[in-house]
């Protein structure tokens, strides 16, 4: 490092400040010491002993310009070089002086010098701390010759140069210390910037995490947790400190069976019926925590939906033809059965049957080969607001419904989904189609409400009917295949509206509420989200 360089990390250096400081302390108290004892006739007596007026009058101006600098210290005023520099020459001034006043160096007062000699060897850079120490020398020299002059008694040449010599030494052992310490404290900073660093960049990675990250304490106490965790977890809380426990009981029970050894403790679960379905895995840590990973199961969800429907769809393609051509010669024979015995009621009846249940196979078959031809997901970007502002008037001139019966409310007026818009519109109509059975024609309107918003980081669409509600028990089932309360249904609709919501990566939940409404919710999570406000 160049001397330019040297000063000019003085300058702006805090810690050669803080040093600085604690020198101008010392300085302070020993001046202090120094005045207070000489005029309290305190021992060593030997203070002021040979010159009482000269010492009285050097110590007190020693006393103040100790506080003066004491204070430009603290405050930083000027530059920490020209500090340095002016109060350790000002030190070797007036401790000579008043080693002088003393009666010389055997009084012992010369070590005083030595702290002056250090803090000049770990203040200053190269060669300055040996023209501090030269100083002293100097200072020492000059006070031993004009003892000797003035006619005090022997000469202390030796004395005098063997101190001198002593200051150099311990110059060169100060800037070595110095250096060093210096070299170490870099080190120690340039390790801890690091480690804050890494910290940082570690929290970072963490919070953008698309999985889960979740920390617990060996009470079960939640210390850390990203994004991800909250949202797919649905904590309400922003920071740690809380029982897992309280916050999602489903996954604190997993986790209590996992530290207890169960065979199969982590289960796919949704901790409240609007978020997704989740998976968790668990490790122990060396401190004692436990880190668990909460996994979105949404993606390997799609890609088995891409693999289940592809097989159903071979497997329709193969028996469809075999199912039907029976199904279409019982219907057939039940027609003329029907014709013959027009005029006997009980084979009317029975052939009525016949042909209820024909239509309802067939129509099941329908809904089946429907499926297997669908074609490959072809997700497009789709402006909600406008689409649905079109479907739902599509849905109103086929009801023959008036514009209060069915509501539309936008509040995400510019959010973009991707999903395959054919597939959209059939996952729409089959909830509107339900709830438009299931509405209350009679209660005030509207009989149907379509909601566009944003919730907890996703695009969601809420479709709510004013009729009686889902029972628990039909809950349990609600999207279950070949399962319907509706006259004539085929149990079909609300399974495949969900599995094509699964291929588009999106999420069909049903929402009950405290007025026992029907609410489904189609969830568009963020990764397949383009907000444009």
């Amino acid at each position: 490092m160049s001397a330019d360089s040297a000063r000019l990390t003085l300058r702006q250096d805090p810690a050669t400040w803080r040093a600085l400081t604690v020198f101008a302390g010392y300085r302070f108290f020993l001046a202090g010491v120094l005045f207070f004892v000489f005029y309290l006739k305190l021992p060593p007596e030997f203070l002021g002993s040979v010159d009482p007026r000269f010492y009285a009058s050097v110590s007190q101006v020693y006393l103040l310009i100790a506080l003066v600098l004491l204070v430009f210290t603290l405050k930083r005023w000027g530059y920490a070089d020209t500090q340095i520099k002016l109060q350790l020459v000002i030190d070797i001034v007036a401790l000579t002086m008043l080693i002088h006043a003393s009666g010389g160096l055997q009084t012992g007062l010369g070590s005083l010098l030595l702290v002056v000699v250090v803090a000049g060897g770990a203040l200053v850079p190269g060669r300055l701390a040996a023209f501090i120490a030269a100083i002293a020398t100097l200072a020492i020299l000059l006070e031993v010759s004009y003892s000797q002059i003035s006619g005090d008694g022997a000469t202390k040449y030796s004395q005098a140069g063997l101190l001198g010599a002593t200051f150099f030494v311990t110059a060169w052992l100060a800037q070595w210390l110095s250096k060093k310490m210096q070299t170490s404290q870099s080190l120690a900073e340039e390790r801890a910037r690091d480690v804050a660093n890494l910290a940082v960049l570690n929290q970072h990675i963490i919070s953008r995490l698309q999985i889960g990250v979740m920390a617990l304490d060996a009470h079960g106490q939640v210390t850390l947790f990203n994004e991800s965790a909250r949202h797919l977890l649905g904590i309400e809380r922003s920071i740690p400190g809380f029982k897992l426990k309280q916050a999602v009981p489903v996954l604190a029970e997993q986790i209590w069976l996992w530290q207890h050894h169960s065979p199969q403790p982590f289960e796919a679960f949704q901790a409240r019926p609007d978020l997704p379905l989740v998976r968790a895995t668990a490790t122990k840590l060396d401190s004692g925590e436990t880190l668990v990973y909460i996994e979105n199961t949404s993606a390997m969800a799609q890609q088995a939906q891409q693999l289940k429907l592809a097989s159903l769809g071979r497997l329709t393609a193969s028996i469809a033809h075999e199912i039907r051509n029976p199904l279409g010669a019982i219907s057939h024979a039940g027609e003329l059965l029907a014709e013959q015995q027009s005029h006997d009621v009980g084979m009317q009846k029975l052939t009525g049957i016949i042909q209820r249940h024909s239509q309802r196979v067939n129509s099941i078959i329908e809904t089946i080969l429907q499926m297997s031809r669908r074609k490959t997901v072809e997700p497009a970007a789709v402006v909600l607001a406008t689409w649905l502002d079109r479907f739902i008037s599509e849905f109103r001139e086929l009801k023959g419904a008036a514009e209060q019966d069915v509501d539309l409310t936008i509040e995400s007026p510019l959010a973009k989904v991707a999903m395959d818009p054919e597939q959209l519109h059939q996952v729409m109509w089959n909830l509107l189609e339900n709830a438009w059975h299931y509405s209350d024609p009679d209660k005030a309107s509207p009989r149907i409400s379509v909601r566009l918003a944003k919730s907890e980081g996703e695009i969601v669409v809420d479709v709510t009917d004013n009729g009686p509600g889902v029972s628990i028990e039909v809950q349990e089932h609600l999207f279950e295949p070949f399962h319907s309360q509706r006259q004539g249904g085929t149990g079909l609709g609300l399974y495949l509206a969900r599995e094509l919501c699964q291929a588009n990566g999106a999420r069909l939940s049903f929402l009950p509420d405290e007025l026992q409404s029907s609410r489904f919710r189609i969830s568009f999570p963020g990764e397949w989200q383009e907000y444009l406000a």
